[in-house]
């Protein structure tokens, strides 16, 4: 397991990110306010500094104790409100809303492909691949670990995937008047819905680990996320004592940079939700990004960075981050497809700890997209998925391969015995793993869950 780096990936989805700034006015009446995250130093009381917030006329919207992390509305500036309250803040950055959207596609050239098999088996290909034996599972979970899934909600209409949650918290809230609807939990982008798919199905569609029980924490409303959100849901899975937390997300974010776009102060509000979830007992989970760039090259990822928000970060210094698949204290997942190899858009690099299936073109390449249609050869190259109708579709992404890695580590906590022990799992899963080589003859982990079934 590497130490550190984050995104909201890959993979699985891939998030754009809007900042919002104060305009001048002349009017006070007509001041307008901005919202910043505020991560306290570890030795600050939370208490005390909302109500030193208060005396300086600074409004508290949100908290979280657990991290001392703070969101604070004000017609101040960053910079002052930094200085006046140096010795009680160690980081702070506006809050941004992200638009989200799934980095699993369903869809090419606007065909959508489904599978309306009675038993999906025999085009289970991801599966058979992830067993030595390639037979058809008998293995169920024993129901003694549990996964957290920070997603995007839970279907009532497909069965297989919605009894196996055995609890759902919503964290979405109004972006008007910034109430949470704890009733607001269905899974508006189907986003969830495959990801659960792939860890605890168990019926005639099968997941890596039959029957797992899933916690659901919804985050994302129809594409649309805080980083508040998010990290409130990580902070409740912990305190929840669920085994494994699956983020099928990413953004890229830059650190250790002079230019204004720097989101370093973001990572470490990051890092240090990911931290209190470990030391409470929990492996966290994370897909690296859709976009098949090498996470070891700045340039790519730079050029990528600047091409998604209209500006040139080839002369700007820092590093842009796979987030949060590149934070300490997670295993970070990308894709291969039906021959092992890395698929054509996973990102990948020395910071992909490894890889699960999770579709690819091979096929497409090799005979154009007609034949490919006509031939059903995309049963070959993509992944069944279930959706929010309760029926089933062809799909790919780093979406689909990080929960298969998330169920993996739940059936070794069980069969080990490994509770509140995420390290140790952590190792077997990798001790016993299959090895595979890229085009340039490095080394990486395939997924390979022979030997925790039960």
């Amino acid at each position: 397991m590497k130490k550190g780096n984050l995104l909201l990936a890959s993979t699985a989805l891939s998030i754009l990110l809007f900042v919002s700034s104060s305009p001048s006015c002349i009017q006070a009446s007509d001041i307008e306010t901005t919202r910043y995250n505020v991560l306290l130093r570890e030795t600050q009381s939370v208490d005390d500094m909302e109500k030193e917030f208060e005396k300086e006329g600074i409004t508290v919207t949100d908290k979280i104790p657990e991290i001392n992390f703070m969101t604070i509305s004000t017609e101040k500036s960053k910079q002052d409100v930094k200085e006046e309250n140096s010795n009680q803040i160690e980081e702070i950055v506006e809050d941004d809303t992200l638009t989200v959207k799934p980095n699993i596609s369903y869809s090419y050239k606007g065909q959508v492909y489904t599978n309306d098999n009675s038993d999906f088996w025999e085009n289970q290909w991801d599966m058979q691949k992830s067993i030595s034996t390639g037979t058809k599972f008998t293995h169920k979970s024993s129901g003694e670990a549990t996964i957290g899934v920070i997603d995007s909600g839970i279907t009532n209409d497909n069965s297989e995937i919605s009894s196996n949650i055995i609890s759902v918290k919503n964290f979405t809230a109004d972006a008007t008047t910034g109430l949470v609807d704890d009733q607001n939990v269905l899974d508006k982008t189907g986003h969830a819905t495959s990801v659960v798919g792939q860890i605890s199905s168990n019926g005639s569609y099968l997941g890596i680990a039959p029957g797992m029980r899933v916690r659901m924490y919804r985050v994302f409303d129809e594409g649309n996320a805080q980083a508040q959100w998010i990290l409130k849901a990580l902070i409740q899975a912990a305190k929840d004592d669920v085994d494994v937390i699956n983020l099928s997300f990413g953004e890229y974010l830059l650190e250790n940079s002079a230019d204004e776009s720097d989101k370093t102060a973001l990572i470490n509000i990051y890092q240090r939700a990911v931290n209190f979830a470990h030391k409470q007992g929990s492996v966290v989970v994370a897909s690296v990004g859709d976009e098949g760039l090498n996470l070891d090259n700045q340039a790519e990822l730079k050029y990528h960075l600047g091409s998604s928000n209209g500006k040139d970060y080839t002369q700007v210094n820092g590093s842009v981050k796979d987030i949060p698949a590149e934070l300490d204290n997670v295993v970070t997942v990308g894709s291969v497809d039906a021959d092992d190899h890395i698929s054509s858009f996973s990102n990948r690099g020395s910071e992909v700890d490894i890889y699960a299936t999770g579709g690819g073109s091979k096929e497409l390449s090799a005979v154009g997209y007609d034949k490919w249609m006509a031939e059903r050869l995309f049963e070959r190259d993509w992944i069944i998925v279930p959706t929010l109708q309760g029926q089933f579709t062809y799909a790919y992404g780093t979406s689909i391969a990080a929960p298969k890695v998330s169920a993996a580590l739940g059936l070794i906590m069980e069969k080990y015995h490994l509770k509140n022990q995420p390290d140790e799992a952590i190792k077997i899963l990798y001790d016993n793993s299959w090895l595979s080589h890229d085009e340039n003859g490095n080394s990486f982990r395939m997924l390979n869950i022979t030997n925790f079934v039960q």
